[in-house]
């Protein structure tokens, strides 16, 4: 085998776009995905392995590394998994050289509530928050916000409750244990006309910020995953979030992918902090379209370049999301937004994954 081999784990759209990057920079790329459904899995590049659990992961990844030799570097690049490796196999950060690291930061930053202190003390504006176990009503008025604190298996993503009769109906449905990894936070309330979600992608190197492409989610489905990105102009906020985000990260002397999501309000311009995702996140593909050389900083992580950027304004758009998020709220404008946009998934050259997306 060649001895440039990189692990990847996960081949949602986000994994398709590390697969296509790695491979067609040299390397050779071994993706690990739980199932043949995933549309990384039907892509022309790289080596693929499917796991049914973590002990067949560790099975699997441990026989490679037995086969080469050496520790290779190792992309998770879905959440979900990145939890599972956190909860259930931490010993991949001694088996590969797994980025987003160090493992220390990433178990933090995996908590919310231990990720707002730190933006707190940054200087982020958090909503107020408690974990649900915390948690007693008139705390905060309703509206509230209940999501994830952690990464667990739920039967919901992130929820509005509009009362006390309805929190109480929905903590019925949850179990005593898992309340500590759900958080409930203050709802913020900015109007839908003076809105903007904010999506800062990054990818550091021992805390510096080497790239960075900050867009606004323009368009997305209802359960919050981004459909059309348009890159942001304004110096004056972007120059803030750039500043915020990379003092947030350079004391942790994180590397890696992160991306930082942000409420706008355009009208009083306050900006409000809803997360960082510690690895590749669902607009993973447009920085490959932003920087001539994401390769050459994915393959240094350590000891990465500056970024390239090679159009200096963005446009991105995952087309099958785009017509479900039209779909959704009835919104038909802009139909020539298709034309000016570099796509996810969608690629001349290895059409199979946007095709079998459908199937």
């Amino acid at each position: 085998m060649s001895q440039n081999i990189v692990i990847v784990i996960g081949l949602t759209p986000q994994g398709l776009s590390m697969l296509r990057t790695l491979d067609r920079g040299g390397s050779h790329v071994v993706a690990f995905c739980m199932s043949r459904h995933n549309v990384g899995y039907h892509s022309r590049y790289g080596e693929k392995v499917i796991f049914t659990d973590v002990a067949d992961l560790k099975q699997k990844v441990e026989a490679l590394i037995d086969r080469i030799g050496y520790r290779p570097l190792c992309y998770i690049t879905s959440g979900e998994l990145l939890a599972l490796v956190l909860r259930e196999y931490p010993k991949l950060y001694e088996h590969c050289q797994v980025v987003s690291g160090p493992y220390n930061v990433i178990e933090q930053l995996a908590h919310k509530d231990r990720m707002y202190k730190i933006a707190v003390d940054k200087g982020f504006r958090v909503a107020p928050y408690k974990t649900l176990d915390q948690f007693r009503c008139g705390d905060f008025p309703f509206p509230i916000f209940l999501k994830r604190n952690y990464e667990i298996p739920l039967f919901f993503k992130a929820l509005r409750v509009d009362n006390e009769e309805d929190f109480n109906v929905l903590c019925k449905k949850i179990q005593p244990q898992q309340k500590k990894d759900i958080l409930v936070q203050s709802f913020i309330d900015i109007p839908q006309n003076q809105l903007v979600e904010i999506s800062a992608q990054f990818f550091f190197s021992q805390g510096i910020a080497k790239g960075t492409l900050i867009g606004e989610q323009r368009r997305k489905l209802k359960k919050g995953i981004t459909a059309f990105l348009v890159q942001l102009q304004s110096d004056e906020l972007t120059n803030h979030i750039s500043s915020l985000c990379s003092a947030f990260m350079h004391d942790l002397k994180y590397t890696g992918f992160a991306e930082f999501e942000f409420m706008y309000n355009d009208k009083t311009k306050e900006l409000f902090f809803n997360e960082v995702n510690t690895r590749t996140c669902g607009e993973q593909s447009a920085m490959a379209h932003k920087f001539s050389n994401l390769y050459d900083a994915i393959i240094r992580p350590f000891d990465a370049p500056e970024l390239i950027i090679r159009k200096k304004q963005l446009q991105w758009m995952n087309i099958q999301r785009d017509v479900r998020a039209r779909i959704e709220k009835h919104d038909f404008s802009h139909p020539l937004d298709i034309f000016r946009s570099s796509f996810d998934i969608l690629d001349c050259h290895d059409l199979r994954p946007f095709f079998m997306q459908f199937l």
